[in-house]
């Protein structure tokens, strides 16, 4: 691993620590944790995907924002829901340009 992956490691689990919205879930983090101790290689492989899924993103829609998919129920879907009214107060809406065909 170069010096320059560790630290995109360390960048990225510090942003996603560091935030204070949404506010903390205690049943959600207590199960995470437990599973987490259950299968400690969890925190490599989740943070290895959450950070492919990031780049991904940024690469096809750089201004795109997340949202849950259809039908996904419960306490993901909330701080997602959460997350995008925030995200959308945060920031004015953007208006695509009008196209006129010009022939």
């Amino acid at each position: 691993m170069t010096r320059d992956e560790q630290k995109l490691i360390t960048t990225f689990v510090i942003a996603a620590t560091a935030a204070t919205e949404p506010e903390l879930d205690v049943e959600a983090d207590a199960i995470i944790r437990a599973l987490f101790v259950r299968h400690p290689e969890a925190a490599y492989r989740i943070t290895l995907l959450a950070m492919t899924q990031q780049a991904s993103l940024a690469a096809v829609k750089p201004n795109a924002a997340v949202l849950p998919a259809r039908g996904m129920q419960g306490w993901l879907a909330n701080r997602l829901k959460r997350f995008e009214r925030q995200t959308r107060q945060r920031k004015p809406a953007l208006t695509p340009p009008v196209m006129t065909h010009q022939g």
